[in-house]
């Protein structure tokens, strides 16, 4: 069983991780904003539960594949910039919103948070770092468990405090100026969370990299 200096330092590294911005909390900000918070909790949820599932995924069969297979992790890497790049678009495009396109959009489900995380460059950064960090050591079995138990409960936490803030920011949105602006603004931050990616598949194969 961990001890308690263990659980104390993954529990600071997984609210240190989940509560700074990424790509799953300034989508919640912009449904709170959009939606209201009662229907952003199937998105709250949806990263509460899949990202927990990824980590212990990860943890228990992936490994060893991704060992054996090196370029997957590449492959996913340009599947989540470009999936992040249309998430981006797609808010940017939607700036000007007014009441009527509020009723006939919808927000991201729970199933689609979920499998959200296994595009999500942040969330694989987070999963790995959190098995290799805090299983070497101490018992896997036990480790990897309570890893688990720690990011459900403290990402069910962040992400409602994400998705609470847009609520917060919807009463400064009362015209379509103001909406423009922070879709355009949270656009920009989504788009700009692939830089960082970008900067390591380029620094890792060079600038002609093309994933095989």
């Amino acid at each position: 069983m961990p001890d308690p200096a263990w659980i104390t330092a993954v529990t600071l590294f997984a609210i240190s991780t989940s509560v700074s911005p990424g790509p799953n909390n300034l989508l919640l900000v912009a449904s709170g904003a959009r939606f209201g918070f009662a229907r952003t909790l199937r998105h709250v949820m949806g990263i509460a539960v899949g990202f927990p599932v990824m980590v212990l995924v990860v943890g228990l069969a992936l490994g060893g594949v991704f060992t054996a297979l090196p370029w997957l992790h590449d492959v996913l890497a340009v599947i989540g910039i470009l999936y992040l790049l249309y998430l981006a678009w797609t808010l940017l495009g939607s700036a000007g919103d007014g009441p009527s396109e509020r009723t006939a959009a919808r927000p991201i489900g729970l199933v689609e948070a979920a499998l959200f995380q296994w595009v999500n460059p942040k969330a694989w950064i987070m999963a790995t770092t959190a098995i290799t960090a805090y299983t070497a050591g101490v018992d896997f079995a036990a480790a990897l468990a309570g890893i688990v138990a720690i990011f459900g409960l403290v990402g069910c936490g962040s992400s409602a405090l994400w998705a609470g803030a847009g609520t917060v920011v919807a009463r400064w949105l009362n015209t379509p100026g103001r909406r423009r602006l922070f879709n355009a603004v949270l656009a920009a931050m989504l788009a700009a969370s692939v830089l960082p990616i970008v900067l390591d598949l380029v620094a890792a194969h060079g600038p002609g990299f093309v994933p095989r």
